[in-house]
């Protein structure tokens, strides 16, 4: 069993807490993902489940047993870090069994533990080669064997791969997937990069300032953000967010009245709205009432889509997400916004809490 519990955990660095009161259970064989931005606290939040940070407040458990004053090497953790940290004169193979050497695991054993690491890795062919001679992908993965070998009840991975290329990240990202669904083994992954985690993660912890912000599946966490933060994070490019009026079952934005749809009972008063991307559509410059209304300010272009960027006529800058097989908008050409329906969110303007919270 992996499971890892925290409760009420908290990590003071003098009187500046980095990490503040966060509770989280991560269920056996679940592949978790805390994301966000740098200094949000996430990597003190591993160091403290591995133990080598020490807990302020709260308490850590792993498979329901206190370990807050458990040294690492008796959590039975795993860690792997952004730098491979290998053994230059040693070999692959050396590499990966050193954990087992400094526990003694007999020679027969090692072997068969190595061999089936390897395999898992995609490393046989490579276990009798040193680290200068493998490439940056390769090197990761031996890391990653030298954690898979110990047979470990978690693994907890710290940004494994920031120092890889965009291509290869994509690569190994599938394959770390497929792993721990092979290995039916608890993962704890820290990120800041939220493809990392939408894509990889059973469920996304997000925080910001060492407060945890939503804990949730990823389409969730897409589709109903827990606040403005998560709202204005999560997407790339992320969710449009301007200053709006609820008033009578309408959005008020600059000159244009947009419906609430589903949110018809929002209370009236003054608001944060949010807009994803794609749930605007570019229309003629005359739309009428329910769209709004913006100068086209520039346009990029990726090939397979566009991003254009209009200046509504409330002052904010909304980003539409454009197909590439439509004509081209051109730079201060009066626009209508088409806005899908019900894709309007609401969050609090002072506490940026959406509207009924995470189930409204």
């Amino acid at each position: 069993m992996g499971q890892v519990a925290l409760t009420h955990v908290t990590k003071k660095f003098g009187n500046l807490p980095a990490v503040a009161d966060v509770s989280l259970v991560v269920e056996d064989a679940e592949f978790l993902v805390l994301l966000g931005p740098s200094g949000c606290g996430k990597s003190t939040l591993l160091r403290m489940i591995a133990g080598l940070e020490d807990v302020t407040e709260g308490v850590i458990e792993i498979d329901q047993k206190m370990v807050n004053e458990v040294e690492p090497k008796d959590r039975d953790l795993a860690m792997v870090f952004q730098s491979y940290a290998l053994y230059p004169h040693l070999t692959v193979r050396r590499n990966i069994e050193f954990p087992l050497r400094t526990r003694k695991v007999g020679r027969s054993e090692r072997k068969r533990l190595v061999a089936d690491a390897a395999e898992a890795l995609g490393l046989s062919e490579l276990l009798d080669r040193k680290p200068a001679q493998l490439s940056g992908g390769q090197r990761q993965r031996v890391a990653l064997g030298r954690a898979i070998v110990r047979q470990p009840k978690a693994f907890l991975l710290d940004e494994p791969l920031s120092n890889l290329d965009a291509k290869l990240r994509v690569q190994t990202r599938a394959e770390l997937v497929a792993l721990q669904r092979r290995l039916k083994t608890t993962m704890i992954y820290v990120t800041h990069d939220q493809v990392e985690a939408m894509t990889m993660g059973q469920r996304v912890a997000i925080l910001r300032d060492g407060v945890l912000q939503q804990v949730a599946p990823p389409a969730e966490v897409y589709d109903r953000p827990a606040n403005a933060f998560v709202a204005g994070f999560i997407g790339t490019p992320p969710m449009n967010l301007f200053d709006a009026v609820v008033d009578g079952g309408t959005v008020n934005v600059g000159n244009s009245r947009l419906p609430l749809g589903e949110l018809w009972n929002t209370p009236a008063g003054e608001y944060t709205a949010g807009i994803r991307p794609e749930h605007l559509t570019i229309i003629g410059a005359d739309p009428g009432d329910g769209a709004l209304r913006g100068t086209v300010e520039f346009v990029e272009s990726l090939g397979h889509e566009r991003h254009v960027h209009v200046r509504s006529d409330c002052g904010a800058i909304l980003v539409v997400r454009h197909s590439s097989h439509l004509a081209i908008p051109v730079p201060s050409e009066l626009v209508g916004l088409h806005v899908a329906t019900n894709c309007i969110h609401i969050f609090d303007k002072a506490t940026g809490d959406r509207f009924g919270g995470t189930d409204s």
